[in-house]
């Protein structure tokens, strides 16, 4: 599984390279002492109470939580005569925290909104902190969970002492070893568990008993809808479904009655193409299907099939190198709407420009550069991939939302995130709503209001 790490912004260390002046240790009183006063000195020690070492003095440092089960069968270093657990490859204890400078402050103890559930959150103890499961010990998913833990912790940092302190525990898969991490740090003391970055992960803690005590998944478990989820179990994702419903949506509220949808066979693309027909079935209404192969020369013939149909809008169910390749044949007079899926808004405007008036939804992070949110975190320090980047803005905001839970807000009032305006709804599914964008002469920009 992997040691964890904690996180506690709000602690500083005494500045490296203090000393003491020379003088103060080679320095002594020049007065000679007799045996007898030495004598008198020893039997004082023994005689007077103990009154300054009764108690131990206060440290903002203290013996950890356990990250994750020890694996079978293996005995831990320890330092002689400590018994402390030492990590060999870093020569530190594996059991050090830091504790905050203040207590996070317990979630309200009133009375629950009426109609609602009330959140189970615990109260703060000096154990208190939040545990991040991530799979960044996974082959497959390790580099797209790192992305999201430098998201999590770059929002600790900017928290700074007003963070509880996070324990970032390193899992090689969201099955079984996901459950036992997460058993464990509840077991520590979690005020909440944050995990599971994939729909599998998220159906193993909604069927696990992890899901008695407060934990937020990343993702959306599968075959069980909202209002079914356990009672302390909150999902958030990035789910490309919720976003194909809200441009649906959006071109309802444009006038659009009559949609003509463009797909491929790519999983994710028939995943976006059936959440957008649900969506549009249940709101306007008629749908024609076009199928697009992949092969570029199949254009003309699409152009064809889009100028003698009926609709009154497109939607492109495709990633962007087919919709790069589609945009030019759809008649100008067809008005185009997209979901991320088709749009890569860190590419180069010389590629975009073929997809020139596409209207879409997308995250703050990537088209409000100005945004109160967005201006306080940092980009990512190393170069990523529009994938990575998402995730790492998602990163933060599952941060910034564990906090909102803790606090008591989360049924109060929604979360103004860096990946959208978060929003608790009935059955514990927090949906994100994204800003509307279009594409102008190649970039990305918060769609204009008519």
């Amino acid at each position: 599984m992997g040691v964890a790490t904690t996180y506690n912004p709000g602690w500083s260390a005494a500045p490296r390279g203090a000393s003491y002046a020379p003088g103060a240790l080679e320095s002594a009183p020049p007065f000679p002492m007799s045996r007898l006063n030495a004598i008198l000195l020893v039997v004082l020690a023994f005689v007077v109470p103990s009154a300054f070492s009764a108690g131990e003095a206060a440290s903002t440092t203290a013996g950890a939580r356990a990250a994750g089960a020890a694996r079978a069968g293996a005995q831990p270093a320890t330092a002689a005569g400590s018994g402390l657990d030492i990590d060999p490859a870093t020569g530190l204890a594996r059991t050090t925290v830091v504790r905050p400078l203040r207590e996070f402050p317990a979630p309200p103890t009133g009375p629950a909104t009426p109609g609602t559930t009330p959140e189970r959150v615990p109260g703060a103890s000096a154990r208190g902190h939040l545990a991040l499961i991530l799979p960044t010990a996974s082959p497959v998913l390790g580099r797209l969970a790192e992305a999201v833990r430098q998201g999590f912790v770059a929002a600790t940092q900017v928290a700074g002492k007003d963070a509880p302190p996070v324990d970032v525990i390193p899992v090689a898969d969201e099955g079984a070893t996901m459950i036992e991490a997460c058993r464990n740090a509840q077991a520590a003391g979690a005020l909440l568990v944050i995990a599971a970055i994939t729909r599998d992960g998220a159906t193993a803690l909604a069927k696990s008993d992890c899901a008695r005590e407060p934990v937020l998944a990343l993702n959306e478990p599968q075959g069980i809808l909202p209002p079914d989820l356990p009672r302390n179990l909150f999902t958030v994702s990035l789910s490309i479904e919720q976003e194909a419903r809200q441009v649906a949506l959006m071109a309802v509220a444009d006038g659009r009655r009559s949609a003509i949808v463009i797909g491929s066979s790519s999983p994710l693309a028939r995943r976006v193409r059936e959440a957008f027909e649900r969506e549009w079935s249940r709101a306007a209404g008629e749908i024609r299907h076009v199928d697009f192969s992949g092969n570029p020369e199949d254009g003309p013939l699409l152009r064809d099939q889009l100028e003698s149909s009926k609709g009154d809008m497109v939607f492109l169910a495709l990633e962007p190198v087919d919709a790069r390749a589609v945009r030019p044949y759809v008649p100008a007079a067809l008005p185009i709407y997209a979901t991320s899926l088709s749009v890569n808004p860190r590419a180069e405007s010389i590629v975009n420009l073929d997809l020139e008036g596409v209207r879409y939804v997308e995250m703050p992070w990537f088209v409000q550069p100005d945004h109160p949110a967005v201006m306080v975190y940092p980009q990512p320090s190393a170069p990523m991939s529009v994938d990575q980047e998402r995730l790492y803005a998602f990163g933060i905001d599952a941060f910034r939302l564990a906090l909102h839970m803790l606090r008591g807000d989360a049924r109060r009032t929604p979360l103004d995130g860096v990946t959208g305006r978060i929003t608790l709804e009935s059955g514990n599914a927090f949906l994100r709503t994204l800003t509307p964008a279009d594409v102008e002469d190649g970039r990305v920009v918060p769609l204009r209001s008519p």
